[in-house]
């Protein structure tokens, strides 16, 4: 039966031939016996290689069956799962007869190579893996390889498991999961006081139809919480096909006007996919804190912890109370008084802001009577002219990391400045081993923000933390002495920040440098902490210089050797804004193996958004980032991309108005 089974061809030529010789017989008998003779040959040729043909058949099922532990080698024949042999190197050995019906749907294979069965993987995937997912035609299959020795080669019995079903339950299941969104329009607030009451809800109630069109175009629950606040629970389907259209919304928002004006508006989401609704509710909140920390117009997607943004390209909107300010100024007031001691510390490569804001809280806590001191490296920073001129009224007011750690104790008091992330600051060690912080920042929010502080005093809105320090001490009930030595320091971070007011300069900004110029702050004195030497200005001028152009964005590197590069990096990108047609610069340097990039740009390229592409961080016109491990080449390509990721996620809309 086997015989004829494999032989079914050959037999049916046979036939046809024996047929032929009977008719030939008739009239040539020696050339029918002839053929008769050669017909028994061949058909006792072919009986004989069948029967080889099986054997070996047979011996190759029992081998493979033998490595794969079963007692009896038939059953690989009828295995109750598809099942293929091959190489290690991927070359088909034999399959079972379910596989050629399930798999092959009775077909013959392409080819004899393997990997016609695996989806774009490779015979090594299947020695480096033991399980595999694989789509044939319109079925999923697990393939599980199992490794066996056939005359002393290496090969693979693989058995297919259909999962079509199982798949499609799953993906089922995980799109069709709720998710939580907060809705929330940034400046109802200033609509209301920029405009009158019946404009105001005309702006309002427009927008707020927006987003219900918007999400009219999705299976969404929508429930309003308030003016320009809505609560939304969507499934995971839904929510993939928003942020495949990059949450289009914002964008619509943002373009909508009133009269043919523009008026401003934007949209900040939060959006979580907790293991429940009221989780769901609860880490969508964080969610929309992180977007509106970071300056608004933006969605925040939190899931396991981490999070994805969009958008995110509009200025801030300044909308700061003092009676909050008020509310901050006297909480830390009272801890300082409650401490043994105050210490002050800010970022890494400490600037003027940094170190300016830093002595104000030096003065405030020392005004309360208690002993505090500002933590840097002094070798490190890039404010050094500030640091004497702060040392001839506060002979012992800077203390070096090491010095800090051996006399913090558990009462101290630790106030961070300039920064809110751990890993910037002077000194790790010291802030995890601090049992009280105060956050004073003005930094967009970064996803690893400093969490365990007991004041978070952050606004992206402010232009400086010497801006939001010369707040503090105007409210803080003592009212510390502010002399003309606090007040330039002050001053001098707010003038770096905004660029000598040219940017990100707003009302609260003017008052605050309006009560420093009161309490004595001298412009020419500040002006004076600007400046360089020769030297420096020579090398600056070579870096922007050298400076090519990329989509409208000056790229430079600074090749070379000065201790001040840092500062001459920056400088250089500052000074590649003064181009005609420059939208933002970027100044890289090389030290010790990391690449650091100063960004800049005149508030049409976002490139906070672009260095956190890269890992860094900062405000929307002037932002950092560092890229370890990195030589300039590699540097050059990923900042590329990163721009080229930048532009590609702007609507035409939006460039056609900028």
């Amino acid at each position: 039966m086997r015989f004829i089974k494999n032989n079914a061809v050959v037999l049916c030529v046979f036939a046809v031939a024996l047929i032929n010789c009977v008719l030939t017989f008739s009239y040539n008998r020696i050339a029918a016996i002839i053929e008769l003779v050669i017909l028994a040959v061949l058909l006792a040729l072919s009986f004989i290689s069948n029967i080889i043909n099986v054997k070996h058949s047979d011996e190759f099922i029992k081998a493979v069956s033998s490595s794969l532990d079963f007692s009896e080698g038939d059953k690989l024949s009828h295995f109750p799962l598809p099942v293929l042999v091959c190489t290690a190197n991927g070359r088909l050995l034999w399959y079972n007869a379910l596989f050629e019906t399930r798999v092959l749907n009775g077909a013959r294979p392409a080819s004899s190579d393997v990997e016609q069965f695996l989806s774009g993987q490779t015979a090594e995937d299947i020695t480096n893996h033991s399980r595999l997912y694989t789509d044939i035609e319109d079925r999923s299959y697990s393939v599980y390889p199992f490794p066996i020795k056939y005359r002393d080669e290496d090969c693979f019995v693989l058995l297919f498991s259909d999962e079509t079903q199982m798949r499609k339950a799953y993906y089922e299941y995980t799109l069709s999961r709720p998710s939580v969104m907060l809705f929330c329009i940034d400046n109802i607030d200033e609509l209301m006081q920029n405009y009158s009451d019946s404009d105001a809800d005309a702006m309002r109630s427009r927008a707020e139809k927006l987003i219900d069109d918007w999400l009219s175009e999705y299976g969404c629950l929508i429930r309003k919480l308030g003016d320009g606040r809505f609560v939304v629970v969507c499934e995971e389907r839904d929510l993939i096909r928003m942020s495949d259209r990059k949450f289009s919304i914002l964008d619509d928002i943002r373009a909508y006007k009133y009269d043919d004006k523009h008026v401003g508006i934007t949209l900040s989401i939060g959006i979580s996919r907790g293991e429940t609704l009221r989780e769901g509710e609860k880490n969508a909140r964080q969610a929309l804190d992180m977007a509106i920390g970071r300056g608004g117009d933006q969605a925040a997607i939190l899931k396991n912890d981490s999070y994805e943004f969009f958008g995110g390209i509009s200025k801030g909107v300044e909308k700061r109370s003092k009676a909050r300010t008020r509310i901050v100024a006297s909480a830390i007031q009272k801890l300082m008084e409650s401490s043994s001691d105050v210490m002050i510390m800010g970022h890494r490569f400490s600037d003027l802001d940094s170190v300016g804001s830093a002595t104000g809280m030096l003065s405030a806590a020392r005004s309360l009577g208690k002993p505090s001191s500002i933590v840097i490296k002094r070798e490190q920073s890039l404010a050094r002219s500030l640091v004497e001129l702060v040392e001839k009224k506060y002979p012992d007011g800077f203390v070096s990391p090491e010095e800090a750690l051996k006399t913090m104790g558990k009462n101290t008091l630790l106030v961070i400045v300039d920064t809110h992330r751990a890993e910037v600051l002077e000194s790790n060690e010291l802030y995890k081993k601090a049992k009280t912080v105060v956050v004073i920042d003005h930094h967009r929010k970064n996803v690893d923000f400093i969490n365990n502080s007991i004041v978070f005093q952050h606004d992206p809105n402010a232009s400086s933390a010497g801006e939001m320090v010369a707040e503090i001490l105007q409210y803080m009930p003592s009212k510390p002495a502010i002399t003309e030595c606090e007040a330039n320091a002050l001053l001098a971070g707010i003038m770096l920040d905004t660029r000598n007011f040219a940017l990100r300069a707003g009302v609260r900004t003017f008052e605050a440098a309006a009560y420093l110029r009161s309490k004595g702050a001298d412009t020419v004195k500040v002006r004076q902490l600007f400046m360089n030497k020769m030297e420096d200005f020579k090398l600056r001028n070579e870096v922007v210089t050298g400076a090519e152009i990329y989509r409208g964005c000056a790229i430079a590197y600074a090749d070379i050797n000065s201790p001040d590069i840092r500062t001459i990096t920056a400088q250089a990108a500052d000074e590649l804004l003064n181009i005609d047609s420059i939208k933002a610069s970027f100044a890289m340097f090389d030290s010790n193996g990391t690449m650091n990039i100063s960004a800049r740009s005149l508030g049409e390229v976002n490139v906070q958004v672009i260095m956190e592409t890269l890992g860094g961080g900062g405000h929307q016109t002037m932002a950092a980032a560092q890229l370890e491990g990195c030589d300039r080449e590699t540097a050059t390509t990923r900042l590329f991309a990163a721009v080229d990721e930048y532009f590609s996620s702007r609507t035409t809309e939006e460039i056609q108005n900028k």
